[in-house]
């Protein structure tokens, strides 16, 4: 297992988790956010958008697939803002609140990170 540090850690990669990957991104570029390290998650297989299918969103095409866009969202971010760090097939396991910030464990790696962005959905295995 690694061990990697951000200043920004984005745990979900749905709209929410990809929304604020693409406004972090943007801001990178801005002379005060320099030498920024962010990162996000990106198992997005619990998301509500892969099974979508989406008829009266604003902007969006009628009868687009909530999978497609979701796959198109992340490109889109690789491509436009490289500077933000894709961490894929990891999922969150355990968050622990440090003394300076959060450390959370994947089924993959260790990550610290002065702040960290919850961006996924609770789903109740209750019926």
């Amino acid at each position: 297992m690694g061990n990697f540090h951000y200043d920004v850690l984005i745990v979900g990669a749905g709209v929410a988790g990809i929304s604020c990957a693409l406004v972090l991104g943007s801001a990178l570029e801005k002379p005060y956010a320099l030498n920024r390290k962010v990162g996000i998650l990106l198992h997005h297989r619990n998301s509500h958008l892969n099974s979508a299918l989406l008829n009266n969103a604003f902007g969006i095409a009628p009868g687009t697939n909530g999978k497609e866009l979701l796959e198109k969202s992340i490109l889109h971010l690789e491509e436009l803002y490289t500077d933000i760090e894709l961490i894929p097939k990891e999922k969150a396991k355990e968050i622990f609140s440090l003394s300076e910030g959060f450390q959370l464990t994947t089924n993959k790696n260790v990550y610290t990170s002065e702040r960290l962005v919850i961006a996924t959905v609770h789903e109740s295995n209750a019926n």
